[in-house]
């Protein structure tokens, strides 16, 4: 406990920290209304004097210029009033003493900066002195400035706060014992509608990793609850912060699982004074550059698909996934491409005013000296024709209109390639593609389980065949699209992303992340990931190696950095204990010690007029308040739906892959795929039968299992799955 006259000191602190707020709110408002006005006379100026219509391109420029700082300047003061007013909600969570061996400066830490007169009131989170209350206990510190200097000294004073406002609810002198405790108490709160910032909370291996600015490939691998997401957002926030002089909301990508997972992070940003940053899905993103077909179906498909099916039936749909998600599908492709590369590059005889210039045995003798893989047909070609016209710079050195002629008839040659075409190729022949995939087989040595029978076969190029036609493309043809269009074109990288952030990075495959390298090869890239979450059956990865490998293709000499982050802080200690089971021996991380209830295991009646699982979520949204019950498909979901109309029983949100919004003010139903990532309260996991969950979805039910904060209860109407004891 602190003396009453430090008590007084720290409520005058704050009151002086409010009335610099307050003052700042006003001038700001102030300073930004005036902009404002000038920035319309300025427009008005333009107007009526047809600025634009002028030649004075000198002029033009100036007043264009000018309005577009002033509409700069007034966006920022826009921001700058928002921080604050969030601000006077919380002030700030925490201060540290240092002395720096000449005087002792307080550091109150808030999620911003505020500076007035000269002096620092609040210092942001991220700025570099702020790090050491994430890093240190009382004791020797130190924080290293921007141009790589450090400073060291020692921290005699760590405290922590909650406020309310003009109120300090809480005021904690901290050692290591107590932060545990104010964390056990922040994460025993109730979820709030989305996912929060965890400033007040980040801990040393979080901080590493958001601060991490020299990495080129980032890779994060921790287990459900260890804050993965929240570290990328935050990290985020971070480097808009360190390298704001270079660095825009612009130039920053998330890739996120779904559209449901996106609405749920958005507001981590903003409540740290940023604006959000682009958010897109795989699908969302490929399908822009996908222009000649329509695309049939989504990923959400796919795993309602791989989820239905029992593998002893499995549909066409089903084959169709598992050849064209797999490595030899890929191997096919490229045989395909190497059939017809020399057709692709033009090797023909060339042909001017009816005289054959060049012959093709000619033509293929530069052809073979560029076979490499890695570069796209595209590339080959002009190189190609860069070395015989250097060539035939000797022999036609004065005929200049010939040699004129030659050039255009070697750079047409892939004018004539349609990528749609090429594709639709693939599936001209069956017995040759059926025969293609079989001697693949073979020769790779793919185990039984990962083929298809010929028959199988023969029924996937009908239905892809079908498809093509009637001008779709299946969504499990999208990638492999992708890649022989880069293959053949090479894909143009979107040089204003700057960083990537890939969550849920377990559960992409080779070929997107091919794809996605491709892309962006001039970016940072931070994958997210847990290899235990993983749940693509097809896209299993046992480490991140290939992954890695994948993106350091597209780069020179990158640093790579692998950070592991050790400790799970969502669920209390008896859901920790019993989600560990489902996983075993791969199961190595550590636990905040936060006690609550012992995971329940219900036996509940099929027929939902008796359910006892509907009763116990309506009593437990009483008290928590977010709380979801989880299917493993959607199809059950809708059946659910169904149920509870023909009961009239409200009060329930039935998630589909078309919503897009995480709204937890009802009690929220939905498949298993798009609750990965998501947390609740409360979390209830519907039919958890032995036929449900066999142990090849051991993983998806870990997944489910540990979406619950504080309550977990389990429901079975059969037999029950029972993979904690496995």
């Amino acid at each position: 406990m602190i003396s009453e006259s430090e008590l007084r000191k720290e409520k005058d602190y704050l009151r002086a920290v409010l009335y610099i707020l307050e003052k700042e709110i006003l001038a700001k408002t102030e300073w930004k209304k005036v902009r404002e006005e000038d920035t319309l006379q300025s427009m008005k100026y333009i107007w009526d004097n047809q600025i634009l219509a002028r030649d004075d391109e000198q002029e033009k420029l100036y007043q264009t210029d000018q309005i577009s700082r002033m509409v700069t300047a007034t966006e920022l003061a826009e921001q700058d009033i928002k921080t604050y007013t969030r601000m006077l909600k919380s002030a700030y969570f925490a201060r540290i003493d240092f002395d720096d061996g000449e005087e002792v400066l307080p550091v109150y830490i808030g999620v911003a900066s505020l500076e007035s007169g000269g002096n620092f009131y609040v210092y942001d989170w991220r700025a570099p002195i702020a790090s050491m209350f994430y890093d240190y206990e009382l004791g020797d510190a130190e924080y290293k400035l921007p141009d790589g200097n450090k400073i060291d000294g020692k921290i005699i004073l760590k405290r922590q706060y909650k406020i309310d406002g003009d109120k300090i609810e809480q005021i904690f002198d901290t050692d290591l014992q107590i932060i545990d405790n104010v964390l056990k108490d922040i994460l025993g709160d109730k979820t709030a509608t989305k996912m929060k910032n965890i400033v007040k909370s980040i801990q040393k291996e979080q901080n590493k990793v958001i601060r991490m600015r020299d990495a080129d490939i980032l890779v994060v691998q921790g287990p459900a609850g260890s804050g993965k997401t929240s570290v990328g957002m935050h990290r985020i926030a971070y480097l808009l912060y360190a390298e704001k002089d270079t660095l825009k909301y612009s130039n920053i990508l998330i890739v996120s699982p779904n559209d449901i997972f996106s609405d749920y992070i958005s507001s981590v940003l903003p409540e740290i004074g940023e604006e959000n940053v682009y958010q897109t899905t795989f699908m969302d993103y490929v399908k822009y550059d996908i222009k000649e077909f329509k695309i049939k179906n989504d990923m959400c498909d796919i795993y309602e698909e791989l989820y239905s099916v029992q593998s002893n039936k499995p549909t066409v749909f089903y084959n169709s996934i598992k050849l064209k998600f797999s490595a030899s599908y890929v191997n096919f492709i490229e045989r395909f491409l190497q059939k017809k590369r020399y057709e692709i590059l033009g090797v023909k005889d060339i042909v001017v005013d009816n005289v054959v210039l060049i012959d093709k045995q000619f033509l293929e003798k530069f052809a073979q000296d560029l076979d490499k893989t890695s570069m796209s047909l595209f590339v080959q070609s002009e190189k190609m024709c860069e070395k015989i016209m250097t060539h035939l710079d000797i022999k036609l050195y004065h005929d200049k209109k010939g040699k004129a002629k030659i050039k255009k008839a070697l750079k047409d040659a892939l004018k004539d390639i349609k990528i749609k075409d090429l594709y639709q190729e693939i599936f001209s022949n069956k017995e040759a593609f059926v025969q293609e995939i079989i001697d693949i087989y073979n020769e790779t040595g793919v185990n039984k389980n990962g083929r298809l029978t010929i028959k199988e076969l023969g029924d996937v190029f009908d239905y892809t065949t079908s498809s093509l036609q009637k001008g779709f493309l299946p969504y499990e043809d999208v990638s492999i699209y992708m890649y022989l269009k880069d293959r053949v074109f090479g894909n143009k990288a979107h040089s204003d992303i700057k960083y990537v952030v890939i969550d849920e990075a377990q559960d992409y495959t080779i070929l997107q992340y091919r794809i996605l390298a491709d892309l962006f090869r001039g970016a940072k890239i931070t994958l997210l990931g847990d290899l235990n979450q993983s749940i693509m059956p097809f896209a299993m990865h046992s480490g991140y190696e290939s992954i890695i490998n994948t993106f350091k293709e597209e780069r020179i000499l990158p640093k790579v950095e692998t950070s592991y982050l050790t400790k799970t802080y969502r669920s209390t200690s008896e859901i920790n204990e019993w989600t560990k089971k489902i996983l075993g021996e791969s199961a190595t991380y550590n636990q905040i010690d936060r006690h609550g209830d012992a995971v329940k295991i219900i036996k509940d009646d099929a027929n939902r007029a008796n359910s006892k699982m509907i009763k116990d979520a309506i009593a437990l949204k009483k008290q928590y308040n977010s709380v979801a019950i989880i299917f493993k498909t959607s199809a059950e979901v809708q059946e659910f739906k169904k149920d509870l109309e023909n009961l009239k029983i409200k009060g329930f949100n039935c998630i589909t892959k078309n919503d897009r919004l995480f709204d937890s003010s009802k009690i929220m139903v939905l498949p298993s795929y798009i609750a990965k990532g998501l947390e609740f309260d409360a979390v209830l996991v519907a039919d958890a039968n032995k036929k449900t969950y066999s142990k090849e979805f051991k993983n998806l039910f870990y997944v489910v299992c540990t979406r619950a904060l504080h309550k977990l209860n389990v429901y079975y109407t059969t037999e029950y799955c029972d993979l904690e004891n496995c």
